[in-house]
């Protein structure tokens, strides 16, 4: 985004984040999905690492055995093949 879109953005935000009574509010943006999206990547990878720099990371699960951890959770009863 270019710095005068963003900062349009947020003076746009701002104002419409104010009411008559000074009392702030909830207000949608209007933002893609895709990049939306990205920003929740964004913060999930910077959680990550800071969780990874702190050591509050423990051992990493295998992708199979994850995948097999949320199927059962959800309650399909399915479960992959072992092996593969």
């Amino acid at each position: 985004m270019k710095p005068e879109t963003r900062g349009a953005l947020g003076d746009f935000s701002r104002r419409a984040a104010s009411n008559d009574r000074g009392v702030p509010r909830a207000v949608p943006l209007p933002i893609a999905t895709a990049a939306f999206a990205d920003l929740e990547d964004a913060l999930a990878l910077a959680r990550r690492e800071r969780d990874r720099a702190l050591g509050r990371i423990g051992a990493l699960i295998p992708h199979d055995e994850v995948r097999r951890m949320l199927l059962d959770a959800a309650g399909t009863g399915f479960s992959p093949p072992q092996g593969r």
